[in-house]
């Protein structure tokens, strides 16, 4: 009979601290100018960070767009082909230009393209990246472009492919087709006033 006593106002003590921690007194109304606060404790709230602000705003606009929709993104290993690289030089820059085409199953999320400028010793000397931020389609063909300030000392250069879920295995062709150009949406006429 004591284990049962016990064990019953055991209970009873868990579910009244329970209560008191969950706040279960009655809700009390704020004094007028006064900022709220949480759980009663004369805590303020901390407005949100102008960073927080901005990453919210960035999130809304893009998932206000009704055109855009989820695609299934390749894991693992990736297949593309790509042309031989162009580069020339323009004003104090070395800009060199080439297509890819996604030849994996689904879209390649997260694809990057990094360049490596290598002096006669193989030191390594500029370079550039580009990533893309929004899923290559399959078969979807884009063009790279990649920019870096002119050196005296640059010989060679190389290529890395990668993307968000695994490898690239690249291929090299003699041509792809140029890609499509997005058409841009013409605002509506508005009527007047």
């Amino acid at each position: 009979m004591k284990r049962i006593n016990k064990t019953m106002m055991a209970c009873s003590l868990a579910g009244v601290v329970a209560l008191s921690a969950c706040g279960g007194s009655a809700p009390h109304e704020e004094a007028e100018g006064e900022a709220p606060t949480e759980g009663g404790m004369g805590a303020e709230i901390a407005p949100p960070s102008p960073e927080a602000v901005a990453a919210a705003e960035r999130l809304t606009a893009r998932l206000a767009n009704r055109e855009a929709e989820l695609v299934s993104t390749q894991r693992g290993a990736a297949g593309i082909e790509y042309t031989q690289p162009q580069a020339r030089r323009q004003q104090d820059f070395i800009v060199t230009n080439f297509l890819v085409r996604n030849n994996a199953d689904n879209a390649i999320a997260g694809f990057q393209v990094d360049e490596f400028w290598f002096d006669v010793d193989g030191n390594t000397v500029t370079g550039d990246s580009v990533r893309f931020p929004e899923p290559i389609r399959p078969q979807e063909v884009v063009a790279i472009e990649l920019r870096v300030p002119r050196n005296p000392a640059m010989d060679r250069s190389n290529y890395e492919f990668s993307h968000q879920n695994g490898e690239i295995e690249p291929v090299l062709v003699d041509e792809l087709p140029e890609p499509e150009e997005e058409e841009e949406e013409e605002p509506a006429d508005e009527p007047a006033d």
